[in-house]
């Protein structure tokens, strides 16, 4: 893979911006605490659809899911992506893909599967 470019910086650095102007740092917060139910079940008990707690979660995947769709389509350097960012895939893998299923769209979340699934081989 290349190096990454002035390009590939000014990428990162609108991410970066959207993700602490959007107040996403709160909520991941929340999400790597003690009191975060990592389990669909429980989660969806303290946190039904249409909850704060339920919305707040869907921006954060949301913000992981166009991150990733990005690197899919070549528009992140991924050395450079995930030298940077931690992708919490395997804490809300469970959650992600109860939601999956219980919407009943398979490609729900797919493209923040697959980054997680990259930076765990790397």
């Amino acid at each position: 893979m290349a190096d990454p470019t002035y390009e590939d910086a000014n990428v990162l650095l609108q991410a970066a911006q959207l993700f602490n102007s959007s107040g996403l740092s709160e909520v991941g917060s929340w999400i790597r605490s003690d009191d975060f139910p990592t389990k669909y079940s429980d989660f969806i008990d303290q946190n039904p659809p249409g909850s704060d707690g339920h919305a707040r979660l869907f921006r954060y995947a949301g913000y992981f899911e166009t991150v990733a769709t990005l690197w899919k389509h070549g528009l992140f350097d991924q050395d450079l992506l995930l030298d940077w960012l931690l992708i919490p895939w395997p804490r809300l893998s469970d959650i992600m893909i109860g939601e999956r299923e219980r919407i009943g769209e398979k490609r729900l979340w797919e493209n923040f599967e697959a980054l997680g699934e990259a930076q765990r081989q790397s």
